[in-house]
């Protein structure tokens, strides 16, 4: 699932896409197509988990391990 990015479409996505709105994150559809909805959500479960622009490396919008730390506290 790591290295997903926006304009991949794959089960991979769908999975990632569950992941954010189980964490709290609506990707929007769960179609399995990383929109900008899913974009979205991603940057803001990466903010969550305390992304910051000073921190080394950029946000973007493409999926990371923050995804799984996020669920993981989420349903633990």
């Amino acid at each position: 699932m790591i290295g997903l990015k926006q304009g991949d479409k794959s089960e991979s996505v769908a999975y990632l896409q569950e992941l954010l709105e189980r964490a709290g994150h609506t990707p929007g559809k769960i179609d399995g197509d990383y929109g900008s909805k899913t974009v979205a959500a991603v940057l803001a479960c990466r903010k969550a988990q305390g992304s910051t622009a000073n921190s080394g490396t950029p946000i973007t919008g493409s999926a990371g391990a923050q995804i799984m730390t996020a669920f993981v506290k989420k349903v633990a």
